[in-house]
């Protein structure tokens, strides 16, 4: 019975992580969708979450199609993570970590930001937006490293050297996003390169979940 659910588990796991690549592809999709739509949206100066702002043209748009369902996504992709890599801890904390990024962007659309996502005098759900944000975003930057710790032994696989190399720094830009987001002119920038990172580290788990069970990813 035992080795029969493990091979359930590790079916389903694949199919999640599978789900997964679809976050990205729904969330950019969308950004760009309701950024045209949004009469003089700059995608460089301006936070994503603007797009879902109280007054935005498409507000929901975007806050159900560009954070719940990838936020939904993200969830079901950790979910299969979990799956897979259980109990080894420093990879069941990896999917945690991935699963509050995919949060944090689940609850957005019920927390949305002020007018032009404005930082001074917020409002009880812009403070939680930016509070949910961060976390979201901070999680997403810690998973793929934590996943690299816990891959140290694979060093030649790619998913090691592809969760080294997208994991961490993004930590710096959120600060740096956070911390001087009134006088940044290109913090939309800074804000996508941070996504991009997690996303792309999202797609190349899915695309390598061999290694998450300790076989090969190098060939």
């Amino acid at each position: 019975m035992l080795p029969t659910d493990s091979g359930n588990d590790t079916t389903k796991g694949r199919r999640l992580l599978q789900v997964g690549i679809a976050a990205p592809v729904v969330f950019a999709v969308v950004i760009v969708v309701a950024g045209q739509l949004e009469p003089g949206y700059s995608h460089a100066s301006q936070f994503v979450s603007e797009l879902g702002a109280i007054g935005a043209t498409h507000r929901k748009l975007f806050s159900y199609g560009g954070l719940f369902l990838p936020g939904l996504l993200t969830v079901a992709f950790a979910l299969g993570m979990y799956l897979l890599v259980r109990p080894r801890p420093w990879l069941v904390a990896s999917s945690l970590l991935a699963a509050l990024a995919g949060f944090g962007r689940m609850t957005g659309p019920f927390f949305p930001c002020d007018a032009g996502c404005a930082i001074d005098d917020m409002s009880f759900s812009a403070m939680v937006h930016s509070l949910v944000g961060f976390m979201a975003l901070m999680s997403g930057a810690l998973a793929p490293l934590v996943l690299a710790i816990g891959l140290r032994g694979q060093r030649r696989s790619r998913l090691w050297w592809l969760s080294a190399g997208l994991g961490g720094w993004p930590l710096v830009l959120v600060f740096v996003m956070f911390g001087f987001a009134k006088t940044l002119s290109f913090v939309g920038v800074i804000q996508r390169i941070v996504l991009a990172a997690f996303y792309t580290w999202v797609v190349a788990v899915a695309l390598n979940a061999d290694a998450l069970q300790g076989q090969p990813a190098d060939v």
